[in-house]
């Protein structure tokens, strides 16, 4: 699929689907992300190496702090790796441990190592993690090669389903679905509550927006007054206390999100918090591309739950959401421009035909990514094709996987990635490739990719930013390629990527004469 212009928008869609899914999960606690971390180290803010990458994840488990680190571009001559306190380039930054020992140091780029750690220093890494950072050393940069900040590892969710029938009085025709996420912490105490709420039949003004037990009682935290919804969507955030927060995670079920009107001034609709899932599509869209071609998406969302369920009137639902390619988006500050409503059976699957027109009124004509995510369990997948039916040829494409958030990588291999630019009227194989990749974290991430040849010789490498929830693709070589400066045919090669949190890589590689595809998902284990 060819990288084009789109517009700057967030569209949010509703997938209603019964309620017997929900009941798996609804009550499922979330482990707490203040023990696991991740660090993207590069060498610019501390004059170290301008080309060298480090990865590192870091977790605790009570006084045990574990390493786990991976570099690219520092050769074999790495030193040390050290926990410091403050900010990369700091002057007042301090060291508080070196990870690394002469028997036990970096093998072949990559260091695996465990240490004891004082409690008090524990417990002010998970109250405000952003205030320590890993430096990695060499032979050629003492002070230090490579520098990065600690963030949690994976965003926190809840989501659910709110409706009038779960209100005495409430509304008859009111709905709709939401979902937060919480955290991380900043060392004061509290952590943000960001939510994303659609309703349906309830118009835009609401006199109150409150988490409240689910048994019923008073509120315990209010998101929000007055509050006017655009086109029937809300979003926002709020500061709540940690101890709150763990226990929104520990017991979601234990709390529900009560929405009131004016014409329901006592509660409208609400619903129950729950664990929440969710599925990537990492490239979908509409894009005219080279030689004539135009992609569509066809997207496929299949419903598990139990076998001979049928009750489709008790429903839960689950968000989707596109981010465009080309920019830094925010899942908690979007505008909504197409809702849709769409009842998927028991087993049963939705296809939606070109997910541009079907799911977005034609409002996208480029491409991005899509996150479905919901209180139960859904499955999906796509189709990308060239859409040449208008001409009579039909269409000709590549199935992409719905993949998971537990499938995102650090580190992977694209394999069997090539370019051969072979003019028309010559009888051999002409074909382009174009790489992707997908950032589904609230916190921006670096890059570092390599390209290697069919010898495993480095042919080129660079390091690229990837903004929150920011979805990129290009060329995988020429002038605006991700290594513009290889501009000659190779039949066949790899890409290796290292990145600083966990993302979704992939390859599309495209026949020039017939717009043909292959869809490439990475390797786990370069």
């Amino acid at each position: 699929m060819h990288k084009v212009n789109v517009l700057a928008l967030i569209l949010t869609l509703i997938i209603a689907v019964p309620a017997a899914m929900a009941q798996s999960s609804s009550c499922t606690s979330i482990t707490p992300s203040n023990n696991t971390f991740t660090a993207a180290l590069a060498g610019n803010g501390i004059s170290g190496s301008p080309n060298g990458f480090g990865g590192v994840n870091f977790s605790l488990s009570g006084t045990q702090a574990t390493v786990s680190a991976r570099s690219l571009g520092l050769g074999n001559n790495i030193t040390a790796i050290t926990l410091f306190q403050g900010t990369p380039g700091s002057t007042t930054a301090v060291p508080v441990q070196t990870f690394s020992t002469s028997a036990n140091g970096f093998s072949n780029g990559q260091f695996t190592g465990t240490m004891t750690l004082d409690q008090n220093l524990i417990n002010q890494i998970q109250a405000n993690p952003g205030n320590f950072f890993f430096v990695i050393n060499t032979l050629q940069f003492p002070s230090g090669a490579v520098a990065g900040s600690l963030v949690p590892l994976r965003p926190q969710l809840l989501a659910g389903r709110i409706s009038g029938a779960n209100v005495q009085g409430g509304s008859n025709a009111g709905s709709g679905a939401f979902v937060f996420s919480i955290g991380p912490n900043n060392g004061t105490g509290s952590v943000p509550l960001n939510f994303d709420i659609a309703t349906f039949a309830l118009g835009d003004g609401f006199n109150s927006l409150s988490l409240i037990p689910t048994g019923g009682g008073a509120p315990l935290v209010i998101l929000g007054t007055n509050t006017t919804a655009n086109n029937g969507h809300i979003v926002g955030s709020t500061m709540i206390g940690n101890a709150l927060a763990q226990q929104l995670l520990a017991n979601p079920c234990s709390f529900t999100l009560s929405l009131s009107t004016p014409t329901f001034p006592n509660g409208a609709v609400a619903g129950a918090l729950s664990a929440a899932n969710e599925v990537f599509i990492p490239v979908a869209g509409s894009a005219s591309g080279a030689n004539g071609t135009h992609f569509q998406t066809d997207l496929n969302i299949f419903n598990n739950s139990t076998i001979g369920v049928t009750d489709q009137s008790a429903t839960s639902q689950a968000f989707a959401e596109f981010f465009p390619t080309g920019g830094t988006n925010t899942a908690s500050s979007v505008a909504a421009q197409s809702v849709n409503v769409l009842d998927i059976p028991a087993r049963g699957t939705t296809l939606l035909r070109d997910v541009s027109s079907s799911l977005f009124s034609g409002d996208v004509s480029g491409i991005g990514a899509l996150r479905i995510i919901s209180a139960g369990n859904i499955f999906a997948n796509a189709r990308i094709y060239d859409n040449q039916i208008a001409a009579g040829r039909g269409t000709s494409g590549q199935s992409e996987p719905g993949m998971f958030r537990s499938q995102a990588l650090q580190q992977g291999v694209l394999v069997g990635v090539g370019v051969e630019n072979i003019p028309s009227g010559i009888n051999l194989p002409s074909y382009r490739t174009n790489v992707g990749f997908f950032n589904p974290n609230d916190t921006a991430t670096i890059i570092a990719v390599e390209l290697r040849d069919s010898n495993g010789v480095v042919m080129s490498s660079r390091l690229i930013t990837l903004g929150a929830w920011a979805q990129t693709q290009m060329p995988l070589t020429g002038t605006n390629g991700l290594f513009p400066d290889q501009l000659g045919n190779f039949a066949t090669g790899s890409v290796y990527f290292l990145s600083g949190m966990p993302i979704f890589g992939y390859a599309s590689i495209v026949d020039n004469v017939s717009g043909d595809a292959s869809f490439v998902i990475p390797s786990s284990n370069p």
